[in-house]
């Protein structure tokens, strides 16, 4: 009978013992899961964040290539501008000095 008592009871510890590991394997089982999650979600956001700047920056590049254009375009206008009132002027000039030579020839 002692024997049979001494089985029972260091089956019921085996058995107990055997739940304490299983308890403890699951609960680093669902800390694991827990942490991939985690490191999931932080990459996710990462990710998320990287191209939210890269399309600022995309965005930043494309609207300074268009200021870009604009100024080219403005001063090339006002050059050509110029060089037009140039023309102008020396054409009027070119007239006068006609106008006076042909006055004094008078």
């Amino acid at each position: 009978k002692d024997l049979s008592d001494k089985q029972a009871a260091f089956e019921a510890d085996a058995q107990k013992r055997e739940k304490e590991l299983s308890d403890k394997q699951a609960s680093l089982e669902a800390d694991a899961q827990k942490r991939e999650k985690d490191l999931s979600d932080k990459q996710a956001a990462f990710e998320a964040d990287a191209q939210k700047r890269e399309k600022e920056l995309s965005d930043k590049q494309a609207s300074l290539e268009a200021d870009t254009q604009k100024r080219e375009k403005e001063l090339s206008d006002k050059q050509a501008a110029l060089e037009a009132d140039a023309q102008k002027r020396e054409k009027e000039l070119s007239d006068k000095q006609a106008s006076l030579e042909a006055d004094a020839q008078k």
